[in-house]
């Protein structure tokens, strides 16, 4: 009986084993087709990543191109401004320097281009502030963006030790990145903002002498926000409000998109806005 039961038991293991060994290329084959599921799908995940991050790129250089494309060019005044003369040195590499002959220039200022400014735009302004007889620096930014090289006054700084007191500015957008590098360097004495306010109130208590300059006629600044960010400035700030001036007048780049056709010349603007950073720095020091 004994003999008859592992024999029974013998037959069902052999038979278990070749159901299995049956069954084994079946199950691999399903193992083998899942994994090429998932290969596919992570192929195919990954090639829409590739496709997407293409097309990102493809959007963010059509981007630059477009904004380098439309970028406000300096004007035949502008243009002009740049030769040197028996008054000012200029020098143009990358950064517009105006070095003012026959005096040691002891004060400087540092202008920030308003956002798709080209630089030059602003040689008509800074010429007149040079020939005052102080050193004046246009920065040339990174694809005409202040925001993107927000502390390139550092280096101007760094290389006139012979410059003791500073002054730093901006047109529009110039004017905010300005307002914020002059927050944390204490090498700066004073604010010029062109067009522009602060966008938080850090200057107000940092004792800097501060001008705010604008034009009646302004079609780009949002009038409400200048109005509310005299509560952001030191309560000596001076407040120049020029009769008939736009927001483009401050450059020599033509009319910007929005802006509305100023009542005064050009060459008015740019003398009233000059006459009033050049007594800024005047009283630089005087306090």
């Amino acid at each position: 009986m004994a003999e008859k039961v592992e024999k029974k038991y013998t037959n069902l293991e052999d038979t278990f084993s070749i159901t299995m060994e049956l069954q084994r290329p079946l199950l691999k084959d399903e193992d083998d087709e899942n994994k090429e599921k998932i290969k596919h799908r992570e192929y195919r995940f990954k090639k829409n990543i590739k496709f997407g991050l293409c097309v990102l790129v493809v959007i963010f250089l059509m981007g630059i191109i477009n904004w380098i494309g439309t970028a406000y060019k300096p004007g035949q005044l502008a243009l002009d401004s740049l030769v040197s003369d028996d008054k000012v040195e200029i020098t143009v590499d990358g950064n517009i320097t105006f070095t003012p002959k026959g005096i040691e220039a002891t004060k400087g200022f540092i202008l920030y281009p308003g956002a798709k400014v080209d630089a030059k735009a602003y040689a008509p302004l800074c010429r007149k502030i040079a020939e005052n007889g102080y050193k004046v620096v246009i920065l040339d930014m990174y694809l005409n963006f202040a925001m993107l090289s927000p502390n390139k006054a550092e280096k101007i700084i760094k290389e006139h030790e012979n410059i003791k007191s500073w002054v730093v500015g901006g047109h529009s957008l110039g004017g905010v990145v300005a307002s914020r590098f002059a927050v944390n360097n204490t090498n700066v004495d004073g604010v010029v903002l062109l067009a522009s306010y602060p966008s938080n109130d850090d200057l107000k208590q940092l004792g800097k002498d501060v001008v705010s300059i604008w034009g009646s006629k302004d079609g780009v600044i949002n009038f409400a926000n200048l109005i509310e960010s005299k509560e952001k400035l030191p309560k000596d700030t001076t407040y120049v409000e020029i009769e008939g001036a736009n927001h483009s007048q401050f450059g020599d780049y033509g009319k910007q998109k929005g802006d509305y056709d100023a009542l005064i010349s050009e060459e008015k603007q740019l003398e009233i806005t000059s006459n009033s950073i050049v007594k800024l720095l005047e009283n630089i020091g005087n306090k």
